[in-house]
């Protein structure tokens, strides 16, 4: 029989791992349940602790800033992995990426709470992201460009990464109208938004 991990690690390595993982599993519903009840601005690190019942000393070895924690928040709700490529062939590489991103959104909203109150933070989400990184599902997108340039249908003479940028401000401009209240439904909007992106705002 398989040894649990635990077992062979230190008493004091095994007291850590057993917090950390109390830690993850506990500490992520109840910073949730904090930042979405009182606000970013009015929670603190030390009353996230508090309320999981860890010392802050122990608590600050873990997540020292609120950003950090808001960077897993925003990780959850985002996703850690890039997900497959959608179906299709590359000449149909923009609906694709329309149909992704409609996706993409509407399990985000989904988790509603969680959602609206990522989305009507003001900070710039990228900067919750480690440097030189971005939302996984952008990954995605831009190999769906790249399809795209290569099929015709996507203008080749714009660098994928511009494109894909263009494509992620779009993306969160849907979600922060959706999470402020502007628009009652967010597939809908985000569509709209994707037709500018795509098309343009003039009369062809």
């Amino acid at each position: 029989m398989k040894e649990p991990a635990n077992s062979r690690l230190t008493p004091s390595a095994a007291r850590s791992r057993t917090i950390q993982v109390m830690i993850t599993g506990q500490r992520w519903r109840t910073e949730k349940r904090l930042f979405v009840e009182r606000g970013y601005v009015a929670v603190r690190v030390e009353d996230i602790a508090r309320a999981v019942g860890i010392s802050r000393a122990t608590f600050y070895k873990h997540f020292a800033e609120r950003e950090e924690i808001l960077a897993e928040l925003f990780a959850r709700l985002l996703g850690r992995q890039a997900g497959p490529l959608p179906p299709g062939t590359s000449a149909e590489a923009v609906e694709r990426i329309r149909r992704l991103l409609t996706e993409t959104a509407a399990a985000m909203v989904a988790n509603e709470r969680l959602a609206r109150f990522i989305y009507t933070l003001p900070i710039r989400h990228a900067a919750l992201l480690d440097e030189g990184t971005r939302p996984p599902v952008f990954e995605v997108v831009e190999r769906l460009v790249e399809q795209g340039a290569a099929a015709g249908v996507v203008r080749p003479d714009v660098l994928p990464g511009l494109i894909t940028g263009h494509l992620a401000r779009t993306f969160e401009a849907a979600m922060r109208d959706w999470a402020e209240g502007r628009v009652p439904e967010v597939t809908a909007h985000l569509g709209v938004l994707l037709d500018l992106a795509f098309h343009g705002a003039t009369v062809r």
